[in-house]
C-alpha cells in the first residue's frame, strides 16, 4: 500500500514517533499486569489492534485532514473508543490498576486509536470514490456499449444456486447433530406445547411452528420416533428458511453492483462457517427473526435509493416480510415504528412519497394486529409478557447499589425493597439481568413501589447506575468481554449456549420422551463444539475472533452511520436506523447473547458489502 503522505514535517514525525512510544509502553504495561494475574488479554485482539495502530502512525494517517470530520469531533470519537477499551480492561481484571493509570492509558491510547480511525475513514472515502467513478464511467460508456455494460452492472446471481449451496452447508451440522440442537430456551416452549398451554412470552408464530412439527411427527407412523421426526422437520424447515434469505441477499448484492468475488465469499461464509449452520439447526426463535432482518435491511436499503415507485411486487413481497418481522420478535415492534418515523420524517418534502409510504405501513401495522390477534384467539394463548421483562436495566441498577451500599439504607429503602423482593435482596450478576428481576410482581403498586426506589437509589449512587448499565451490556462495547461467553448462565457457557441444565434432563426426556441426539458424528460434534463451547479455539484466531465478537458489529454498524453521514449520504442512514433501535433494545435487555446481537452481524455485514464492496448507490438522495 503506497503512503498516504509524501513528505512528513519534522514535528510530525516527532509527535508520531512520541504517540508510538507511549502506546507501546502502556501496551507492554498491560501485558505484564495481565501476565502477573495470570491472564492474558483476550483472544490476541488488543496486540493486533496495536500492530494496526502502529502501521497507521508509521502511513502518517495522525495528520490526514480530508477524512469526513473536523479535528475536534474525530477526537472526541477516538478518545471516546480508547476510554471504553481501558475500562472494559479495567473492568474485565479488577484491581489491574488505579484510577489515574487508566486515564493515562486513554490518554496514551488515544493518538494511536485517532490514526487508526483516520486511516478507516481515508479507505472508505477512497473505495467509495472510486466506486462512484466507476458507475460513472460504466454509465458513460453504456451510451455507447449499450447492453453489455448494463448486464455487467446489474448482473444477477443464481438464487436457486446460492439457496442448494448455503442449504447443502447446513445439512452437516444437521447430520451432526439430528434431529437437531436443542438449546436451553426451548424448554419453556416445549412445556407449553405438552403441559402448561400456550402463551405469547415467546413468539406464538414460533411456538406454533414447533408444534405443528411435532405434531406432523406424529402422523408419521411409518417413522420409528416421533419426536425425532417432527424436530428434524422444524430443523429443515428452519435450514430452508435461513437459506432461501442468504440466497435472495446473495442477489441483491450481486444486482447493487458488489464485487462477484466478496458475493462469492458471502455465500460460502453462509454455507460453511460454524455460526450460521449451527444456528440454523438450533431450535431457537432467534435464527429465523436474524434471518429477516437481514432481508429487511436490504429492503430498507433499496427502499432508500432504489426508484421513486418500486411497483406493486415489491410493496407485497415488503409487507409480507414486514408481517413476519414483527411476528418473530415481541419487541420489533418497538425497532420498527422508530424506523417508519424516520423514513417519514425523510421522505416529508415528497408529498406523494410520503401519504403512500406513510398509508403502506400503516396497512401492514394493521394487518400485523390481525394475524397476531387471530393466532392468539385461535390458539387460546394467554398473555404471558411479564412487566418485569423491561425492568432489567432498573432491576440491574437497584441490586447494585444495594449490594454495595448495604450498610447505608435506610428503613424506608428496606421496606420498599421487602415490598418488591420479598424477604431477600435483589441478587446482582453484572452480566445478567434475569436474577435481579425474576421475583418482581408485575401488579401496579409493586411497580410504583419499585420505580420511586429506583429514583431514590439513583439519585444517591449515580456512578453505581452507571457501571451497572455499562456491565450489563460490556458485551456490546468491549472488544475483548467475555462475559457473554462465561458468565450469563452458569449451565450454558459458551458463544452459542447451545446446551441446557444437567438437572432438566429428565423434565426434557418428559417434554420430548424420543429426542436423543445421535452420537454417531463424534469428530464434527468436537470440531462444531470449538465455536460453541466456552473454550473455543477460534478466540486465539484474532481477526476471526474480532468478527465474531458481539462490540465488532455495533462499531461496524456505527462506522458505517459515520461513513454516511461524511459521505452526504443521508438516505443511506435509512436502512441502519432499525438496527440502530434494534440495538437500542438489546442495550435494555436482561443480557448480552451472540444469538440476540445476530440479527446485527447479519444485517450489518450486508450493509458494509453494500456501501464499501464496490457497489452501486443509486441515485435518490444520494448526490
Amino acid at each position: 500500500m503506497e503512503r498516504i503522505r509524501k513528505s512528513v514535517s519534522m514535528r510530525e514525525l516527532a509527535l508520531t514517533g512520541i504517540s508510538a512510544v507511549l502506546a507501546v509502553v502502556c501496551g507492554g504495561r498491560i501485558c505484564l499486569l495481565l501476565r502477573g494475574q495470570g491472564s492474558v488479554y483476550t483472544m490476541g485482539i488488543f496486540p493486533m489492534a496495536l500492530l494496526f495502530g502502529l502501521y497507521c502512525l508509521w502511513k502518517g494517517a495522525l495528520f490526514l485532514e480530508n477524512v469526513f470530520f473536523p479535528v475536534f469531533v474525530r477526537a472526541f470519537l477516538a478518545a471516546g473508543f480508547a476510554a471504553l477499551q481501558v475500562m472494559g480492561l479495567v473492568f474485565g481484571h479488577p484491581g489491574i490498576c488505579g484510577v489515574w493509570e487508566a486515564v493515562l492509558w486513554i490518554l496514551c491510547f488515544t493518538p494511536l486509536t485517532f490514526a487508526g480511525q483516520n486511516m478507516l475513514f481515508f479507505l472508505a472515502k477512497r473505495t467509495v470514490g472510486e466506486d462512484a467513478a466507476k458507475v460513472q464511467s460504466a454509465g458513460a460508456a453504456e451510451t455507447v456499449a449499450g447492453e453489455r455494460i448494463a448486464g455487467v452492472l446489474h448482473r444477477k446471481g443464481s438464487f436457486w444456486g446460492a439457496f442448494a449451496l448455503i442449504f447443502g452447508g447446513f445439512c452437516i451440522p444437521f447430520a451432526t447433530y439430528y434431529p437437531a440442537i436443542m438449546a436451553y430456551d426451548v424448554i419453556p416452549q416445549l412445556d407449553q406445547i405438552r403441559a402448561s398451554g400456550l402463551t405469547t412470552h415467546h413468539p406464538l408464530i414460533h411456538t406454533l411452528m414447533l408444534k405443528g412439527c411435532l405434531e406432523t411427527g406424529e402422523l408419521l407412523s411409518f417413522l420409528p420416533n416421533a419426536d425425532r421426526a417432527g424436530l428434524a422437520m422444524y430443523a429443515l424447515i428452519q435450514m430452508a428458511v435461513v437459506a432461501a434469505c442468504f440466497a435472495y441477499v446473495y442477489c441483491f448484492l450481486c444486482r447493487r453492483g458488489v464485487s462477484k468475488w466478496l458475493c462469492y465469499a458471502f455465500v460460502l461464509c453462509a454455507a460453511f462457517f460454524p455460526t450460521h449452520g449451527m444456528l440454523a439447526v438450533s431450535i431457537t426463535k432467534d435464527t429465523i427473526y436474524a434471518a429477516l432482518t437481514m432481508v429487511f435491511t436490504v429492503f430498507g436499503y433499496e427502499l432508500a435509493v432504489g426508484e421513486e415507485d418500486p411497483g406493486k411486487g415489491w410493496f407485497v413481497r415488503y409487507g409480507i416480510l414486514t408481517v413476519l418481522l414483527l411476528l418473530f420478535r415481541n419487541n420489533s415492534v418497538y425497532a420498527w415504528i422508530v424506523y417508519v418515523a424516520v423514513v417519514a420524517f425523510a421522505g416529508r418534502r415528497r408529498p406523494l412519497f410520503l401519504k403512500k409510504i406513510c398509508a403502506f405501513h400503516g396497512a401492514v401495522f394493521l394487518l400485523y394486529l390481525c394475524v397476531n390477534g387471530l393466532m392468539v384467539q385461535a390458539v387460546s394463548a394467554t398473555s404471558d409478557t411479564y412487566a418485569r421483562e423491561m425492568l432489567s436495566v432498573p432491576a440491574q441498577q437497584i441490586a447494585r447499589a444495594v449490594q454495595y451500599h448495604e450498610e447505608e439504607l435506610t428503613q424506608e429503602d428496606r421496606a420498599a425493597l421487602a415490598a418488591v423482593w420479598g424477604e431477600n435482596l435483589p441478587e446482582y450478576v453484572p452480566a445478567i439481568a434475569d436474577r435481579s428481576k425474576r421475583d418482581i410482581p408485575g401488579d401496579r403498586e409493586t411497580l410504583r413501589l419499585f420505580l420511586k426506589e429506583w429514583v431514590s437509589l439513583g439519585l444517591r449512587y449515580p456512578g453505581d447506575y452507571l457501571q451497572a448499565f455499562l456491565l450489563k451490556n460490556k458485551g456490546m462495547w468491549d472488544l475483548t468481554d467475555v462475559t457473554y461467553l462465561n458468565d450469563v448462565y452458569s449451565y450454558a457457557k459458551g458463544y452459542l449456549q447451545i446446551t441446557y441444565p444437567s438437572d432438566q434432563q429428565p423434565y426434557m426426556e418428559a417434554l420430548a420422551p424420543g429426542y436423543v441426539r445421535h452420537q454417531k458424528l463424534q469428530p464434527l460434534q468436537s470440531f462444531y463444539r470449538y465455536f460453541a463451547a466456552a473454550d473455543e479455539l477460534w478466540r486465539y484466531c484474532p481477526p476471526v475472533a474480532l468478527v465474531m465478537q458481539p462490540a465488532f458489529t455495533g462499531y461496524l454498524l456505527l462506522f458505517y452511520c459515520l461513513c454516511c453521514i461524511g459521505l452526504k449520504k443521508p438516505m443511506l442512514l435509512l436502512p441502519a436506523v432499525y438496527l440502530l433501535a434494534l440495538a437500542g433494545t438489546l442495550l435494555l435487555g436482561p443480557c448480552v447473547l451472540t444469538r440476540y446481537v445476530y440479527p446485527l452481524m447479519l444485517s450489518t455485514a450486508a450493509l458494509a458489502l453494500l456501501l464499501f464492496g464496490r457497489g452501486t448507490v443509486g441515485h435518490r438522495g444520494c448526490s
